[in-house]
């Protein structure tokens, strides 16, 4: 479990980092600022989000034969499913078109880099 944590951990950072990168790319491009997203909220939900995927993984690695394949699905699930909410109903206006470019890079980070590291972790 503590090797789950870790990886989760290191995801999430470098999810996190990336993702704030880039939102202030597209703030610098766009011109739009928000309250409830910023580079902390970013780089916590980050950490946060990848560490319950690292958890998801290891789940999925003792039930299913295709771990990596499932938790890809559900990742990018779910990053489609709040880029929609963001999008139907923005807690400010624009939100979706900052959050959306963000919940792809940290879910396509979070899909490559959580089940190698942990695939590693025990030589399969």
């Amino acid at each position: 479990m503590k090797r789950v944590a870790w990886v989760g951990l290191y995801a999430g950072l470098i999810a996190g980092i990336a993702a704030v990168l880039l939102y202030f790319l597209l703030t610098s491009l766009t011109g739009y600022r928000f309250v409830q997203l910023n580079p902390v909220s970013i780089l916590v939900v980050s950490v946060l989000v990848n560490l319950i995927g690292a958890a998801l993984y290891a789940w999925l690695r003792r039930k299913t034969a295709r771990p990596g394949l499932h938790y890809a699905w559900i990742a990018i699930a779910f990053g489609t499913l709040l880029s929609l909410l963001d999008w139907a109903y923005p807690p400010e206006p624009h939100v979706g078109d900052i959050a959306a470019p963000i919940h792809a890079l940290v879910v396509g980070i979070s899909v490559s880099l959580i089940p190698n590291r942990l695939r590693r972790s025990t030589g399969k």
